[in-house]
């Protein structure tokens, strides 16, 4: 009987086995092979229905057993970062090894309910600006300031995680280019319901994925509200002493039009030229072309001071800026940027500069007082359509700067006047044409035309280096001309193919530079007689012409996380330059490979490295040949005695990016190095009375290492972002000097903390400090070793007194210390309050600075052998209050 229940159970086993199946299998990720945990395993049939489901193990490993028909059925796999897959089952049920690949958007969208707001979706991460706006808040740029992984530096200038953005867009249109620094300051942060950050961020619509990107750019989102109608500021300040501060500004962004347009005038210590120049390119009033033709001849010999610009800059200035941005129908956009501007400044300061040899000290003493009037227009038109399948543009420009400066002087005892003038004015077009073609292929045209000259003059009274220009003999005033008319034009076309595992394009261009540098010297002997200087080597009439061929080959590719990008460019370049008063006819031909690669790749969820490595071969200009002797200010005179400096370099970066964004964390750290050859360097002679500048024909090394680091951190129990970042820096390289071939080595380390924290219901806390560590030695000369500390800390008190009134207490603390020197240190205090009539819209604010009227500043300098200690002329204390009515 036993035994024939046995049988009759092992019977009904065996048929239940043999009804059941089992689906056995693992799953792995596709670029790392590493095993999936916790992916759902789904078994359906063809209505989509469920028949039965398991979730993996820690090890990637699943087993499904069912007893229901697998005829027409599939596995269907989910797991948040991974594509969903579908495997269609077939008779192989066991041993199934499964391959997810990732999700192309890895975090996708995340929002901090508890606030701050902070999201991100793929490459975008979106700052809500109310979550981190305080009430004492006006502009944007205010709000920009405390974000965690934003940095907003003194000048304006915007960075994400330590770099620098590319574009400036108000709600995706990019109305100001890259001269956004009035709007940061102008736009109300309550127009703004968004800053979104562009990683990776592409402004050609047509080449958007089809091409290595690393830039990154900022667009305001702004509230649907907001677009509705125009808004504006009216601000009336007056002050003591006779100071006043206007400015009428009136703003609309709305979908088919977009306008910022300022008025505005002060003579408080607010610099606007800041507003005419871009941040990603040189300031073309004094860049037209590719030639860093610069003020060749200078007023004097002093920098500004290493404090903020409204303590010491002593200006009365006006300017208009407006920008109007207006969308067409078929996508075209017009656009017009005009500014203008005047400005008259003064600056008194006395000092002494001391250069250090082995066997003396030769010091330079001296007063200088200048006085500079200063004009600037800018005009820039755009016509643009920007599109997935076409990119069109046509910027015209005209630039125009007159300056007119004079200075009075007293070096070694010694008074001079001196009178510099120049004039800048110049235009400029660029076009570019990026249309698809029908296979997805993409061509690239592009045609860029700069013309400008820059007469420049330098009037000293009296005459200086009486020894070399006129026998010995003093007389009354040198005059010194010079003008450099520049020619650049570049034309470029390419082919690129975007289709493929390696992304190509192919390129051919070439570009044209001609320049003139015409100088001469001439000498009032007595009651306006002017004569030529006895020597013959006082007059430059230098034609330069550069003509570039060139062919690029650009390579990239992208494999799961993983992008890359390889330039492999090769150029012919042809100068010439002749002056037949030296009897200079040369020709040079150069064959040029300048190769670049770049590398990144996605770490983790939202991390991200990026290596690059250059290699550059450049020649230098018009400026490393000329022969006859410039004076470029009452003490400094330069000519050349090489050809044309050439220099090669190798450069090489690595760069780590942390985003936690559910934690508002964020660091970035890097690692930079360089090496560049010269085959000539500058040699300065350095005598009693005079400075020698002359470019010799001696290679120089320059050897540079650098690491710096970022780290910010939202702290949510004290409402506050934490900030910090350092850098560490070294260089090695020569200097000749007085005929001696001198090896510095220079070391730099700094750190800037930065917090604000909520101490009280109505009180908070702000500390924000650089504090920096330099040293200058030559190597083979142990008594030349400068060491200096430096530290600027600010600190401030703001708090709520009654209800719409704002009170921030603030104070700067500047501090030097190098051993030998005597230390420097200055606390400025300076105060701010603000009361908002809401019925009015109405601001009445009070502005005091410098309330322990500090009438000069002293600081100190090293540099390789020379030391500067300067003594600056203060404002003093001064009160501002204003009326700002909101239109």
């Amino acid at each position: 009987m036993r035994a024939s229940l046995f049988s009759f159970f092992m019977l009904i086993q065996l048929y239940a086995l043999a009804q059941n199946k089992q689906i056995v299998g693992r799953l792995v990720d596709q670029s790392t092979q590493k095993p999936i945990a916790s992916a759902s395993v789904m078994v359906k049939n063809n209505d989509q229905k469920i028949i039965a489901f398991k979730a993996t193990d820690k090890e990637g490993n699943f087993s499904i057993t069912t007893d229901k028909s697998l005829e027409s059925c599939f596995l269907e796999i989910n797991h948040l970062g991974y594509n969903k897959h579908k495997e269609v089952l077939t008779s192989k049920l066991t041993g199934l090894f499964i391959e997810l690949k990732q999700k192309k958007i890895v975090l996708d969208d995340i929002h901090v309910k508890s606030r701050p707001q902070v999201r991100r979706l793929g490459d975008t991460l979106a700052y809500n600006v109310g979550s981190f706006a305080q009430e004492e808040d006006r502009s944007i740029g205010d709000v920009l300031k405390r974000m965690p992984g934003m940095e907003v530096t003194e000048s304006g200038q915007i960075k994400y995680q330590g770099k620098a953005i590319s574009n400036f867009y108000i709600d995706g249109d990019d109305l100001l280019d890259d001269r956004y620094n009035i709007g940061t300051r102008t736009i109300p942060h309550k127009m703004v319901q968004d800053i979104q950050v562009l990683n990776n961020h592409e402004h050609l619509k047509v080449l958007k994925n089809k091409r290595f990107s690393d830039q990154v750019a900022i667009n305001l989102v702004i509230k649907e509200d907001a677009k509705l109608k125009m808004t504006g500021e009216a601000k009336i300040g007056a002050g003591l002493p006779e100071q006043y501060d206007s400015e009428l500004n009136n703003i609309l962004f709305n979908k088919k039009y977009k306008m910022l347009n300022v008025l505005n005038g002060n003579n408080t210590g607010k610099d606007l030229t800041g507003d005419l120049v871009g941040y990603n390119r040189e300031n073309t009033l004094s860049r037209l072309g590719t030639s860093p033709i610069n003020n060749l001849l200078s007023l004097g010999t002093v920098g500004a001071p290493p404090i903020a610009k409204p303590y010491y800059f002593m200006n009365n200035t006006a300017a208009i800026n407006t920008n109007n941005l207006f969308n067409l129908a078929n996508k075209w956009q017009l656009k017009s940027n005009v500014q203008a501007l005047f400005d008259k400044n003064s600056q008194s300061f006395s000092g002494r500069t001391d250069y250090f040899t082995q066997d003396e000290t030769i010091s330079f003493i001296e007063q200088q007082r200048s006085e500079i009037k200063e004009w600037l227009a800018a005009i820039r038109l755009t016509a643009s359509k920007n599109m997935d399948t076409k990119f069109i543009s046509n910027a015209l420009s005209f630039e125009y700067e007159k300056e007119n400066g004079q200075a009075t002087i007293e070096s070694n005892n010694n008074p001079i006047s001196v009178n510099r003038n120049h004039r800048i004015s110049g235009i400029s077009n660029k076009l570019e044409y990026v249309p698809q073609l029908k296979n997805g292929d993409v061509i690239q045209f592009n045609w860029i035309f700069n013309y400008g000259e820059k007469p420049q003059d330098l009037m000293i009274r009296p005459g200086v280096y009486a020894s070399l220009l006129n026998q010995g003999q003093p007389y009354e005033e040198t005059r010194q001309h010079v003008n450099v008319p520049n020619l650049f034009t570049r034309l470029t076309t390419g082919y690129r193919i975007p289709k493929g595992k390696i992304n190509q394009y192919y390129g051919v261009g070439i570009s044209l530079e001609d320049q003139r540098l015409s100088s001469d010297i001439a000498l009032n002997i007595e009651n306006g007689t002017l004569v030529v200087p006895q020597i013959d080597s006082t007059v430059n009439d230098l034609h330069w012409r550069r003509i570039l061929y060139n062919i690029t080959g650009e390579y990239s590719w992208k494999i799961n996380r993983v992008e890359a990008s390889l330039m492999l460019p090769v150029a012919l370049q042809q100068t010439t330059f002749k002056d037949a008063g030296y009897a200079l006819n040369n020709k040079e031909n150069d064959l040029l490979f300048n190769p670049s690669f770049r590398l990144k790749q996605r770490i983790g969820m939202e991390d991200e490295m990026d290596f690059t490595y250059n290699y550059s071969n450049t020649f230098g200009n018009i400026q490393d040949i000329y022969r006859g002797t410039i004076i470029r200010s009452y003490r400094n005179i330069s000519q050349n005695n090489a050809s044309i400096n050439e220099s090669s370099s190798h450069s090489a970066g690595l760069n780590y990016r942390l985003s936690r964004t559910l934690k508002l964390l964020y660091a970035h750290g890097g690692i930079n190095y360089s090496q560049t050859i010269r085959n000539a360097l500058f040699s300065q002679v350095i005598s009693n009375d005079i400075s020698q500048t002359i470019l010799v024909p001696i290679k120089n090394k320059v050897n540079s290492f650098q690491v710096s680091a970022g780290f910010d951190k939202y702290i949510f129990a004290l409402a506050s972002t934490v900030k910090l970042r350092a850098s560490w820096s070294y260089s090695d390289f020569n200097q000749l000097f007085n005929g001696t071939l001198l090896p510095f080595q220079n070391t730099s380390f700094s750190v800037q903390p930065d917090a604000e924290i909520k101490l009280w219901k109505d009180l908070k806390l702000s500390y924000q400090s650089s504090l920096s560590w330099s040293t200058s030695k030559q190597k083979d000369n142990s008594t030349l070793n400068n060491n200096v500390f430096s530290a600027s800390q600010n600190i401030g008190l703001p708090f709520y007194t009654i209800k719409r009134t704002y009170v921030r207490v603030s104070g700067r603390h500047l501090y030097s210390k190098q051993p030998g020197q005597q230390d420097i240190n200055y606390f400025f205090i300076d105060a701010f309050a603000r009361y908002r009539h809401v019925k009015w819209k109405t601001d009445f604010e009070l502005n005091m600075s410098n309330l322990a009227n500090i009438k000069t500043f002293n600081t100190y300098s090293i540099s390789a052998n020379q030391q500067n200690q300067n003594s600056y002329d203060l404002r003093g204390r001064m009160l501002v209050a204003r009326v700002i009515f909101n239109l």
